[in-house]
């Protein structure tokens, strides 16, 4: 059970990291696109900047659930070393699935909350919903709910630190 979802976690991380590449490749692109077109003797393109800047939220959502999956998140470990063996199972559980409940309450909020505005909502210069953009935090929500369950799961099997 545990190496099956340590392989499902390992091709969800894969796709993840392929789908970031992507995405850094067309951000890449169109702000190289932005920058040059400064130089050049026609208008710039007024929908560059705001692009560039939905693509890397994107990539920032998207790209959390890596650092759920490796366990590379930021952490004050010097009282968890500090208890008995018991103890930090616990604790890293505990942490785990609190990890898992923010972002089970960030899918809540871009589900139910978020689409109420973001369907009325127009962007500044490319005048599409912003619910698009708010997209990222469903995509990105799904992925770490995943991972987090993954997390916790191998965790309690008996998983490593760095599951």
């Amino acid at each position: 059970m545990r190496d099956k979802l340590l392989k499902i976690a390992d091709g969800l991380d894969k796709l993840v990291n392929a789908v970031c590449i992507l995405l850094m490749a067309v951000m890449t692109c169109v702000v190289l696109l932005q920058v040059s077109s400064r130089y050049l003797p026609y208008r710039n393109p007024n929908w560059t900047e705001e692009l560039s800047r939905y693509i890397m939220i994107y990539i920032a959502y998207i790209g959390a659930s890596t650092g759920i999956k490796e366990w590379t998140n930021v952490g004050v470990d010097f009282v968890i070393e500090r208890l008995p063996q018991k103890g930090k199972f616990f604790l890293n559980i505990l942490i785990r699935l609190a990890i898992l409940a923010l972002w089970c309450f960030v899918f809540y909020l871009s589900v139910y909350v978020f689409p109420k505005t973001g369907l009325r909502q127009k962007s500044a210069s490319m005048g599409f919903p912003m619910f698009y953009a708010q997209f990222s935090l469903i995509i990105g929500s799904v992925l770490c709910i995943i991972q987090s369950l993954i997390q916790v799961l191998t965790y309690a099997m008996g998983g490593a630190k760095n599951v």
